[in-house]
């Protein structure tokens, strides 16, 4: 098949490089720009995990330790830089440079302080994945039954207003219905950076299939995850247990919602088959194989990813 671009939702590439002090350009890790740059071109989520086991300050703290890594690694790269929106992603496509968009996983790193959302976004954090696990001030996770708190609820809107989107992913059920719910009455969009299908893999960070389609319908997208534990309940995980979720997606008109986000060194083991970023390529083939258009393959691997920028971060 033709030359593939890369728009990857989530990895925690970032956090890994910090924690283990290497190059983002260069390592052993599941995603480098080295490994990155065998795709026509990249656009890639970088995002700084607030660690479960530490404090909300020394979260707060390490997400600026990263921010000013990131921004010696590109001052090394400039074939990468960090996008903040649709005009500064279309200049990078138009120089023929690759790009990141800078996230946050887990809201812990707020505390209760919201002003704390006005500073993430500041610094050109784009997206704001609400929980990881358990609770924190904004609500709780997909590893317990609560959903937003009155600060949760308070999170999301002050994201819409200003231009941080909220994700999904890790949240509860209820915090899902509620998010989804508080989207479409105030008409704004949230995503799922790396969620799969419950329907094929029930576990509990899966997504409904109603969730799926509410999210589609508010504009949203939806990326699938490489994580071996939601993708299959069976020992052995392979690139057909990948391609049976985006399947399952696309079955609910997901054409224009189904994206990869892979979760790439946020996961200790992978996919059999897929050992890197460079192997992602593998999925398409096995698509290709399965008679998916070259056309539909190209969504799934960039456009729908590059779209929803292009109407929601303007």
């Amino acid at each position: 098949m033709p030359s593939l671009p890369l728009f990857d939702l989530h990895c925690d590439t970032l956090y890994e490089c910090v924690k283990q002090n290497k190059s983002l350009t260069t390592n052993d890790l599941q995603l480098s720009f080295d490994r990155l740059s065998r795709y026509e071109r990249f656009c890639q989520i970088l995002a700084m995990w607030s660690d479960y086991r530490i404090s909300e300050n020394t979260a707060w703290q390490r997400f600026f330790d990263a921010r000013a890594r990131l921004d010696d690694e590109l001052r090394k790269n400039p074939r990468v830089r960090l996008c903040t929106d649709d005009a500064s992603l279309r200049a990078c496509e138009a120089d023929g440079v690759n790009a990141v968009f800078l996230a946050v996983e887990g809201g812990k790193l707020l505390g209760s302080d919201l002003s704390r959302l006005d500073e993430l976004h500041r610094v050109g954090v784009r997206f704001l994945t609400l929980v990881w696990n358990k609770t924190c001030a904004i609500g709780g996770a997909h590893d317990t039954d609560e959903g937003l708190t009155p600060f949760g609820y308070a999170v999301v809107k002050r994201c819409h207003e200003l231009g941080i989107v909220p994700d999904l992913s890790h949240a509860s059920a209820l915090m899902c219905d509620q998010v989804l719910d508080l989207c479409k009455e105030r008409g704004k969009i949230c995503i799922a950076t790396h969620s799969n299908a419950k329907a094929v893999c029930d576990h509990r960070r899966n997504l409904r299939d109603d969730q799926f389609r509410r999210i589609a319908a508010l504009g949203g997208i939806v990326g699938i995850s490489l994580a071996p534990m939601h993708l299959t309940d069976a020992e052995t995980c392979t690139v057909d247990d990948v391609v049976r979720h985006i399947e399952h997606y696309l079955s609910l008109g997901g054409e224009d919602t189904v994206c990869l986000g892979c979760d790439l060194d946020g996961v200790d083991c992978l996919p059999d088959g897929i050992g890197s970023v460079s192997e992602l390529t593998k999925i398409a083939e096995k698509l290709g194989q399965n008679n998916y258009s070259d056309n539909l393959i190209q969504k799934i691997f960039y456009a729908n990813a590059r779209n929803f920028i292009s109407l929601w971060l303007n």
